[in-house]
């Protein structure tokens, strides 16, 4: 039996919780209604003069709220059932790679059918999730260009004996900071040998030290993990709410923000956990990179709107740090 059979099976048969709500709704609201009705009727019928607009009026505010219920809980149903496909995508992407670990030689067309049905489920459920995004969201927001990304230093005061030395120093053009557009594209690093716009996003990132230094990290952890055959793009984690990253950020420990370690992909998670515990030089390159991303996330936190929070988790250096963040324990 396949995974999608079996889903069809686990469907509830029953109304679903949000049918119901709705039902008990409208049953409550068609009840309000008529005992307006009836307890209203003088006054309805003085009213009489005014016209059909007050009979457009009422009639709207009646039928309007079963509108808006009844469209919140097709939503609610059809959210529930995405996520149910996706559950069942998950777990035959980690039988797959399992069965690919233990045995390799084995039935590679087998294989290529079964890797061909999760891909076509995958697209499915990936175009069902832009629907309902689509429906809830409404229009994209607009993407900030010229915020700046990072809190900025406050130069330190300089000693009063030192202020009115001599010295005629040339001026340096004032660097603009970088943005947060600019931020999360440099943390996903350039996506090609010919993405020029994206080296030059690096080359800007590189000239702010802190960030320089977080990026100089994630390029090795990212070099270190492909030697066993671990590349972000592969990864697919669940995409942590913003508020997950601000708990993280404002310091918080433990189950508030061990969202952050809900990846999928247990192959991988083995694979850079026995890297963690037996290879030191990959070891020290991880616990550095690791703080030094918690150091920048605490300037870039309070800087960002949610939406980019979301965006900043889907690169390649925030995948990085939740893959390594899960296998260090440092969500624990």
């Amino acid at each position: 039996m396949t995974d999608r059979a079996s889903l069809e099976q686990k469907k509830p048969q029953s109304l679903g919780t949000e049918t119901l709500i709705a039902l008990a709704f409208t049953i409550f609201w068609l009840v309000a209604c008529a005992m307006y009705v009836v307890f209203n009727v003088p006054s309805t019928m003085a009213s009489e003069s005014s016209g059909t607009l007050t009979l457009v009026m009422e009639l709207m505010a009646s039928f309007f709220p079963l509108i808006v219920v009844w469209i919140a809980a097709y939503l609610s149903k059809s959210i529930r059932s995405v996520r149910a496909e996706a559950s069942v995508l998950r777990k035959s992407m980690n039988q797959i790679k399992t069965f690919l670990l233990e045995k390799p030689q084995n039935s590679d067309t087998t294989l290529a059918e079964q890797l061909a049905k999760i891909m076509a489920l995958a697209k499915q459920t990936e175009q069902r999730l832009n629907e309902l995004a689509e429906k809830q969201i409404g229009m994209p927001v607009a993407a900030r260009t010229n915020s700046a990304a990072l809190a900025e230093k406050i130069p330190k005061p300089q000693d009063p004996s030192q202020a009115t030395l001599p010295l005629h120093t040339p001026m340096e053009p004032e660097r603009m900071p970088i943005t947060v557009v600019e931020f999360i594209r440099a943390l996903n690093f350039p996506e090609n040998a010919n993405d020029k716009e994206g080296f030059r996003i690096l080359r800007r990132a590189f000239e702010e030290r802190e960030l320089g230094k977080l990026l100089q990290a994630s390029q090795d952890v990212l070099t270190l993990l492909s030697q066993d055959g671990i590349y972000m793009d592969d990864l697919n984690p669940d995409k942590p709410l913003p508020k997950i990253w601000r708990r993280f950020a404002s310091g918080q420990r433990g189950s508030p923000i061990s969202a952050l370690g809900n990846l999928p992909d247990q192959s991988a998670l083995t694979l850079a956990r026995n890297r963690l515990k037996n290879d030191p030089v990959f070891r020290d390159a991880a616990h550095h990179f690791l703080r030094k991303f918690d150091q920048i996330l605490v300037e870039f936190e309070p800087m960002a709107e949610d939406y980019e929070l979301l965006e900043m988790s889907m690169t390649r250096t925030a995948r990085a740090f939740m893959l390594l963040g899960r296998v260090a324990g440092s969500f624990d």
